[in-house]
């Protein structure tokens, strides 16, 4: 049975709490109330792995406040964990219930509904990628997923958990294709680029001693360079 590496799961283990800083301005204090109360009632069910309640309380909290940031990526990360609990089930486990009789496969296309307008509303956000992924992944579109990731790193070329979840999501395409990552001969980490995590192509170097394959570098560029941290100076060698 196919299971979502555990680094993809780096944003389904924890949901955030809604704290006041979350107030927009103009919202009446007993709005804001009702959706602080029905999200921390969300969270508190997801900590203790009662799904079918967190999604229940955050679909309520969204039907106030439609379109939250916070409201939509705790929802995405509980459709996607009773996804991923349904699909991995052992077979012992059958007679379980899926939420609202809905299936695996619908529970994480809702997954992706919210992460994907998550995605909108903070591109900066490396958590957005992470649950896009991990929904695309349990459709088995790992080539979308990957392309996901990818997008990700362009934010932040150093994020530990979406290199991780490449490398991963690699290994388990491989797996479910019957194919073997390790036919290809090793290489040095020092002819990758740092943002595809592939061989380089047609690589450019920055002042800053980081390589890239130059497409990549261009299209970071075009998203513009305060999203390149690690790129301070505009000229290459």
């Amino acid at each position: 049975m196919t299971t979502t590496p555990s680094s993809l799961d780096h944003a389904l283990r924890d949901v955030q709490d809604y704290v006041s800083a979350n107030e927009p301005e103009g919202l009446a204090w007993d709005t804001f109330r009702d959706v602080y109360e029905l999200v921390q009632n969300g969270n508190a069910a997801f900590r203790e792995n009662i799904m079918e309640e967190a999604i229940s309380f955050y679909s309520r909290a969204n039907n106030i406040k439609y379109g939250d940031p916070i409201i939509l990526s705790n929802r995405s990360a509980a459709y996607i964990r009773i996804s991923q609990y349904l699909k991995n089930r052992a077979p012992s486990a059958s007679e379980h219930r899926p939420l609202s009789g809905l299936d695996p496969t619908t529970l994480a296309e809702l997954g992706l509904k919210d992460a994907d307008k998550l995605v909108e509303l903070q591109t900066n956000s490396v958590k957005s990628y992470i649950l896009k992924a991990n929904a695309l992944f349990l459709l088995d579109k790992y080539a979308e997923a990957r392309d996901v990731i990818l997008s990700g790193l362009q934010v932040d070329p150093f994020s530990n958990s979406l290199r991780a979840s490449l490398q991963n999501l690699e290994r388990e395409s491989c797996r479910s294709t019957g194919s073997n990552m390790h036919e290809q001969p090793d290489r040095n980490d020092d002819f990758d680029c740092t943002l595809c995590l592939k061989l380089l192509h047609e690589p450019v170097t920055t002042p800053c001693g980081h390589s890239f394959c130059r497409s990549c570098l261009f299209q970071s560029m075009d998203r513009g360079w305060e999203q390149m941290p690690i790129v301070q100076d505009s000229s290459v060698y």
